[in-house]
């Protein structure tokens, strides 16, 4: 058996990641190992301390993955050619929500400094210890639930909507959607967003009626608002009305993430000052 593998289990006790896949995980956490008997042991692991687990061993592959439906964490083998190559993309990665472990059987200070200042929130040494890697994935996973951004989306295209929603769960954001703007002051009043993500052009009240009658409400008074549309020339008009930002459609998913994170956090921290 390859020396590198985690020492976990033995090979025939090693139940399939696919026997495993069942209902009642608690998280989704992402591997890569270049090493694929490595990287099964290990996925069927994590499977028994209830982590639903997938495994890749391509980085572009991952970083698709992670746009489509990002983990609650990444834990990446450092020590190969591919693994460095991982470590790279991982580190300029827009979805920031989620936490990335390393392991690596390499332990000196130019590492685990290196591994910080890449945004790395852990670093286990090989042989693993996988009860020490579900532990920590726990503590970070639970610390990122406090930190996820309340957003309130707004849009009559009820699968605009869910594609909005979506692409800002999958960053790790707390999101609720409605369909209809009459709605939104009961929305505001029960879900408590931290930003309202609304499309320009609706019945009922356009965006920026419904953005106005929000404004009338002096506890909303410095919500962030950001409008959809795609007329570029509503640009102007939004911003002199109270917008805090405008996103032309379609939108590229890294841009609204980007967005709509920057703005949140700015948000937070103003009333944090108060």
């Amino acid at each position: 058996m390859n020396n590198d593998l985690p020492e976990f289990a033995e090979e025939n006790d090693t139940e399939s990641f696919e026997e495993l896949n069942h209902s009642g995980y608690t998280s989704l956490v992402y591997l890569y190992f270049s090493d694929k008997e490595a990287g099964q042991q290990l996925a069927a692991a994590l499977a028994l301390h209830h982590h639903e687990v997938r495994s890749f061993e391509d980085a572009e592959e991952l970083q698709s993955a992670i746009i489509v439906r990002a983990p609650q964490a990444l834990v990446i083998d450092i020590d190969s050619a591919t693994g460095r190559t991982a470590r790279s993309k991982i580190r300029n990665r827009v979805i920031s929500s989620f936490p990335v472990i390393y392991i690596s059987s390499v332990d000196d200070f130019s590492q685990r400094l290196a591994a910080v200042r890449e945004g790395a929130e852990g670093y286990l040494l090989k042989p693993l210890d996988v009860e020490a890697l579900s532990a920590k994935i726990d503590e970070k996973i639970a610390k990122n639930e406090v930190l996820a951004y309340r957003i309130l989306v707004v849009d009559d295209d009820e699968m605009l909507a869910a594609y909005f929603e979506a692409i800002l769960s999958s960053a790790g954001m707390h999101v609720k959607s409605i369909n209809d703007p009459s709605e939104i002051l009961d929305a505001l009043k029960k879900f408590k967003p931290e930003l309202l993500l609304t499309d320009w052009n609706m019945p009922v009240c356009s965006g920026l009626e419904m953005a106005q009658i929000i404004r009338q409400n002096n506890r909303y008074l410095d919500i962030p608002i950001v409008f959809l549309s795609s007329e570029i020339q509503k640009k102007m008009t939004a911003i002199e009305t109270g917008a805090d930002d405008f996103l032309s459609k379609p939108v590229d998913p890294e841009k609204l993430i980007s967005t709509i994170a920057s703005r949140a956090e700015r948000y937070r921290h103003l009333r944090k000052q108060r």
